[in-house]
């Protein structure tokens, strides 16, 4: 980084503009939902059997996105988030990886989870040290895509979250004011419409969390 674009960046502050769109969703806490069982081994090695169909993706805006979604990715991207501590596996969109995610979750799970066994999006998301996702929200857009025949409103989903792996130093993740970390594999948290959240692994292991979308049951 040169001097001047140092000096620019505090004279522009476009961090700004962030704290402006999302004002007091940022202090909004992330409700713990339930614990369901995982046997970590299979999510990891799932990943290397299915290399090949994982998406390989980083922070940048996204055509799917909407205005505001480009707008905060630019951002993002102009504070130096990028291919190179943005990267992740995501898995669960190319082939049959959703339904294969999906049956490998496992109906008692689903259940206590309190979500309708069909028409659920999963992402397996793979971040390596140093790498994490970058502070945004969510609004189903993948969802929508995927389930085009889906006749529902954004409030009769949710949108979950848990590690597949147990907690390890340096793995944090935060939704609005809750910050996440020395969780078990398996603790479920919901992530509210439109908070923002996102992650980072500073440690040394590789982190493996699901990002899940279902209609809600109750």
């Amino acid at each position: 980084m040169e001097k001047q674009q140092y000096i620019n960046l505090l004279t522009e502050a476009p961090w700004n503009h962030i704290d402006d769109f999302y004002k007091d969703k940022n202090s909004l806490s992330a409700p713990y939902i339930t614990k369901i069982d995982i046997d970590s081994d299979a999510w990891i090695q799932y990943t290397v059997d299915n290399f090949d169909l994982a998406q390989q993706k980083w922070e940048k805006p996204k055509k799917h996105y909407a205005e505001e979604e480009k707008i905060i990715a630019s951002v993002n991207n102009k504070l130096g988030r990028n291919e190179h501590n943005s990267f992740e596996l995501n898995y669960g969109i190319n082939g049959n990886t959703n339904q294969e995610l999906v049956t490998m979750l496992g109906a008692e799970n689903i259940e206590r989870m309190g979500i309708d066994p069909d028409g659920i999006l999963i992402r397996l998301i793979v971040n390596m040290p140093g790498h994490g996702v970058a502070w945004h929200h969510d609004a189903a857009n993948s969802y929508f895509r995927k389930f085009p025949e889906y006749t529902g409103t954004l409030n009769d989903l949710t949108r979950l979250w848990f590690s597949a792996v147990p907690w390890h130093n340096g793995h944090v993740f935060q939704i609005g004011s809750s910050m996440l970390h020395n969780w078990s594999a398996g603790d479920v948290w919901q992530i509210p419409w439109g908070v923002p959240h996102g992650s980072i692994n500073f440690g040394y292991h590789i982190k493996y969390t699901v990002s899940l979308t279902g209609r809600k049951l109750r």
